[in-house]
């Protein structure tokens, strides 16, 4: 059986990275401490506060986070906003969906997902207009 290749840590987010994620981004300068309140909250089963501080740690070394200490305390900072994370990541994906399988099948398949929704249809169509508007 022929092993798949693996994606490099940094390119995406875990399921508790991204949650963790959230949290910093919705809650600047948080301590491991209150980060871990926060997570539990949305949970299920809660985690450690030792697990919480692990994923923070470990975002921060991969470049998401960053942190000040105030006394013995840690507080997390996301390096860059929600919005332009997600745009980074997204263009990533297009990307490489193009170089892997060309522009017709990617955009038939991004035009797609959108059809589902008349208000992203809309949305996508003001995008084109501005871009086809910067273009000439």
């Amino acid at each position: 059986m022929a092993r798949r290749k693996r994606t490099q840590p940094a390119d995406l987010l875990g399921p508790l990275e991204a949650q963790t994620m959230a949290t910093v981004w919705r809650h600047p300068g948080v301590s491991g401490v209150d980060a871990t309140d926060l997570i539990n909250k949305k949970r299920d089963v809660p985690l450690s506060h030792r697990t919480i501080l692990t994923v923070l740690s470990r975002l921060d070394a991969k470049g998401y986070l960053t942190h000040v200490v105030d006394g013995r305390t840690y507080l997390y900072m996301a390096v860059v906003p929600e919005g332009e994370f997600v745009a980074w990541h997204a263009e990533r994906a297009v990307k490489a969906l193009l170089e892997r399988y060309g522009d017709d099948t990617t955009i038939s398949g991004l035009v797609g997902a959108a059809v589902t929704d008349p208000a992203v249809l809309e949305r996508l169509d003001d995008l084109l207009d501005r871009h086809r508007g910067s273009a000439t």
